[in-house]
């Protein structure tokens, strides 16, 4: 059986400080992860055309709400444009005292989103000139697990990002692999999740994820019994690939040419606040709580393989592992009677079990609705947009309700 080597699992999400909420304030969001569940929100410092100034502004300013608010944030060093490790140190001894600096067993936690190792060592240019005892978690795109948990990978363990195209059973193997090194070595292993990944900002960046529906609900679900000692939900705001399970803002720097990420992923949220109690709590299965219940929803707008009317891309990469289907997540106390109406297809109807349960329905094109019911009592009763043959410009984004 998998083990931690933390008693405080916790549950994180990558937030990009590139992408500021409006007005500049995180009062909503800080409220909105505190709500589902989330410990902190892993700073993504750095991005595309920073104004290091300007950024730095954004972080204190992110701290100083965070300590208002008694929520807790943490660095995630962005080494595809942070290329000064000293700027490094200097921010993380400027927020060690802060009382919204997250810190676990006493160490302040320090992590990053690397495609490749930084020309720094982190040991020597970073963490020795850290005023504090750090627990550092580095990211990787690497798919070797042994690799990742070698004593010549600085750290206390690794941060293994999503790899958007491995199957689903290659992202599981993987993660026991991930497991069974953490075991024997006795680091820690932060993992992934991510509600979805879709992007088309240009030819060179065009693609999709081969995990379709699995990467999510199916994912939490492993990570349940595999148990590393953390998980963060990649991304809360990163709207121009599709991950995003904040709200979203079209006003938002950087979303210009994102037309695909005004879709709703809210519920991405509520299920992460019932998958993560179990998670914290150890649990394998999802218990849930009358209060909590919920029956939802998650499609694409239109058929995988069709192009829009005046694209100029191709499909995108694994477009051909997405399925034209609405995907039903029910959250219940009791069994219930779902019905879901895809378009002008006749009714589907099934009972549902208490706790958790995925299902997976071929849609049709039109209008999707549903409803769950318990005797007289209406559990969820939804409707969202219609499925089209064809939109304008291609759309891989998912919509959730």
């Amino acid at each position: 059986m998998a083990k931690r080597s933390t008693s405080t699992p916790l549950v994180f999400a990558h937030y990009m400080l590139i992408m500021q909420p409006k007005g500049g304030d995180y009062t909503q969001d800080i409220n909105l992860a505190k709500k589902a569940g989330i410990d902190a929100f892993a700073v993504n410092y750095g991005g595309w055309n920073v104004d290091w100034t300007q950024q730095e502004g954004y972080l204190a300013n992110f701290y100083q709400t965070a300590e208002a608010l008694d929520f807790h944030l943490f660095l995630s060093i962005d080494t595809t444009s942070v290329k000064d490790p000293a700027m490094i140190v200097r921010l993380s001894n400027t927020y060690s005292t802060s009382s919204a600096q997250l810190k676990v067993d006493g160490k302040v936690m320090l992590s990053s989103f690397q495609t490749d190792p930084p020309a720094w060592n982190w040991e020597t240019d970073v963490i020795a000139k850290i005023n504090s005892p750090v627990l550092f978690l580095p990211g990787s795109l690497s798919n070797d697990a042994a690799a990742l948990f070698s004593n010549d990978i600085p750290g206390d363990g690794p941060f293994p990002w999503i790899h958007t195209s491995a199957t689903a059973d290659e992202e599981h193997s993987l993660d026991v692999a991930l497991a069974s090194q953490r075991d024997s070595s006795g680091k820690k292993w932060m993992a992934a999740i991510a509600p979805w990944f879709f992007t088309r900002l240009s030819s060179d960046k065009n693609w999709s994820q081969a995990q379709d529906d699995s990467i999510f609900v199916d994912r939490w679900l492993s990570l349940l019994s595999l148990k590393p000692d953390f998980i963060e939900i990649v991304t809360w705001n990163d709207w121009s690939e599709s991950s995003y399970v904040g709200p979203t803002d079209s006003s938002a720097p950087g979303t210009t040419d994102v037309y695909w990420a005004n879709l709703d992923h809210g519920p991405f949220r509520e299920l992460s606040k019932a998958l993560g109690k179990s998670f914290k709590a150890g649990g394998e299965t999802v218990t849930v709580d009358e209060a909590d219940e919920g029956v939802y929803m998650f499609y694409r707008l239109q058929p995988a393989s069709v192009l829009g009317s005046s694209d100029t891309l191709p499909l995108p990469t694994d477009a051909s592992n997405l399925k034209d289907d609405v995907f039903v997540v029910s959250l219940l106390s009791d069994a219930a009677e779902i019905t879901l109406k895809s378009g002008d297809a006749a009714p589907v109807t099934w009972s549902a079990p208490a706790g958790l349960q995925k299902t997976s329905h071929a849609w049709s094109l039109g209008t999707q609705s549903l409803q769950a019911k318990r005797g007289d009592k209406v559990v969820a009763d939804k409707t969202g947009p219609a499925i089209v043959g064809q939109m304008d410009k291609y759309n891989g984004n998912v919509v959730a309700l």
